[in-house]
């Protein structure tokens, strides 16, 4: 994704802002589903890679796509995970954890590409399962999102987690 371009007009900006908003009220619904075929476009990639904590001295390359992550997904992989929750038969989810995805900080960029934003997102997603068991995941999520008529679909989202460590049992979600 290209370093900061030139903002989009404040409208631009709001639209992005509601497409966000809906895409976390879908996931907080567990409408899975509805926001693959809806939200996501055909040739996504979805990618959480794993980082490591290195000393500023340390001149090692940042991962790239090639290299492993802990989702390197593209529309097939993430239906097929849509499909395993449809089944109700993921263990680490029945029943149900209660999730709520915050998105904050959004900045809209205007991309290299006629009729793409390159889009910069904060999130917060808090879950709880079971009585006590709690997981808040804090980020940052950079996205390429393609304009098609009045809506936008995900092209790449690459997910910044600020954890050294995922402590959580289960990333059976969505980011």
């Amino acid at each position: 994704m290209a370093e900061q371009g030139v903002l989009v007009t404040l409208e631009l900006a709001y639209q992005v802002e509601q497409f966000y908003n809906r895409e976390a009220r879908l996931m907080n619904q567990r409408q899975h589903r509805q926001w693959l075929e809806s939200m996501v476009h055909p040739d996504v990639h979805y990618w959480l890679p794993i980082t490591e904590v290195r000393f500023t001295r340390d001149k090692r390359p940042a991962p790239t796509p090639d290299d492993g992550g802990i989702f390197n997904d593209s529309y097939s992989d993430l239906d097929d995970r849509v499909k395993r929750l449809e089944t109700g038969m993921v263990w680490m989810e029945d029943p149900p954890s209660k999730i709520r995805h915050l998105i904050s900080n959004v900045e809209v960029f205007h991309a290299d590409q006629e009729q793409q934003l390159s889009v910069y997102s904060n999130f917060h997603i808090y879950r709880n399962r079971r009585q006590r068991e709690e997981t808040n995941l804090i980020g940052g999520r950079e996205d390429i999102l393609v304009r098609e008529g009045d809506e936008f679909k995900i092209l790449k989202r690459k997910i910044n987690l600020d954890m050294r460590v995922v402590l959580d049992k289960n990333l059976y979600i969505f980011f």
